[in-house]
């Protein structure tokens, strides 16, 4: 196995030191959000946020099942979204004053009332309209908004909106994974609210959490390839897992195009099935084939999980198993079988 370990940059210190901080600053934030200011604090804050990484952000919010909400996010950078994950693990458990997340949570009904000042024009977000097209194949939702000033908006601006509303009425981690492409639309035609717009990718979430598989073909170095994946392939479905586990189990026995052949299928699937009984902290996300070696690609929490299948990739009868294990907290190992 070859394992690359973390940079030097480990943020668990930062972390921990900002959970210490927040158990004596809190009474401090609970003053700000009644109204009492303290630029003090907020520059406290943004100092203990950036010290985890410059990139994430912070806001306070209204909460659900509490009063407040606490949001640290990576704001759509996949890179930094199980780091953020990992600031919300930390921390203490909710009450009734505040509660913590790691995404912007949304609320369809954030949009009514609100207001968005924006390159010199007032947009009423309540008037958004939205269209929503289902693709089956990628299990997502396309999504085209629409209001009545974006006439007058340049593209860039458009599509500023477009973002930050969905943001807000779906919630992050929504848009990140059954989003598929989002467009803006300067004549009238999509006409649904966003609540309407939520009930649609609320659609297209399985309701029994079963995982969603999905089949690839293409080429590798020249040879065909088929891949089996999971739909949609988001890191966002599982935040935390940053740890990239990839095996590389050769294969004897081969067609004329480099797929198993059909006694070769029984040992690979056997020894699948044995991944997947084993796997603690990590998931299968996907497998390719092409030219003599089955691909499996999962993603872990934690290196022990790589740890554990060790034993079982001894004593290959068609050669020697390869596992290497990779910081990927972006996803990039398999960005290429995402849709």
């Amino acid at each position: 196995m070859i394992f690359r370990r973390r940079g030097k940059d480990d943020p668990t210190a930062a972390i921990q030191g900002f959970w210490a901080w927040w158990a004596t600053a809190r009474p401090r934030a609970e003053k700000l959000i009644a109204g009492t200011p303290d630029d003090a604090l907020v520059a406290e804050i943004g100092d203990r946020v950036s010290a985890i990484h410059p990139g994430l952000q912070w806001e306070f919010t209204a909460g659900t099942d509490t009063a407040h909400r606490l949001v640290v996010t990576s704001a759509g950078d996949a890179g930094l979204r199980s780091l953020a994950e990992r600031w919300r693990r930390a921390a203490p458990d909710a009450d009734g004053t505040f509660g913590y997340a790691s995404t912007r949570q949304g609320d369809p009904g954030a949009l009514d009332g609100a207001v968005l000042d924006l390159a010199g024009h007032r947009l009423d977000l309540g008037e958004l309209r939205f269209a929503g097209v289902v693709d089956t194949e990628a299990n997502a939702v396309h999504v085209t908004v629409w209001h009545p000033v974006f006439p007058g908006l340049p593209e860039e601006a458009r599509l500023q909106v477009a973002f930050l509303s969905l943001d807000w009425a779906l919630g992050e981690d929504r848009v990140e994974i059954w989003i598929g492409a989002i467009s803006t639309a300067t004549e009238p035609g999509p006409d649904l609210t966003a609540a309407a717009l939520a009930g649609v990718v609320a659609g297209v979430i399985p309701a029994d959490g079963e995982a969603l598989w999905s089949t690839l073909a293409g080429t590798r170095k020249g040879r065909p390839l088929v891949a089996l994946v999971q739909t949609p392939l988001k890191a966002a479905r599982w935040p935390a897992y940053d740890l990239h586990i990839r095996i590389d189990v050769p294969y004897r026995s081969r067609d004329e195009n480099g797929f198993p052949a059909e006694d070769a299928f029984p040992a690979l699937y056997a020894l699948e099935d044995r991944i997947d009984a084993r796997v603690d902290g990590a998931v299968v996300v996907a497998h390719e084939t092409s030219d003599g070696v089955r691909t499996t690609h999962l993603y872990a929490e934690r290196p022990a999980a790589a740890a554990v299948l060790e034993p079982l990739l001894l004593d290959w009868p068609d050669g020697r198993i390869r596992m290497k294990v990779t910081p990927d907290p972006g996803w990039t190992a398999v960005s290429h079988l995402a849709r």
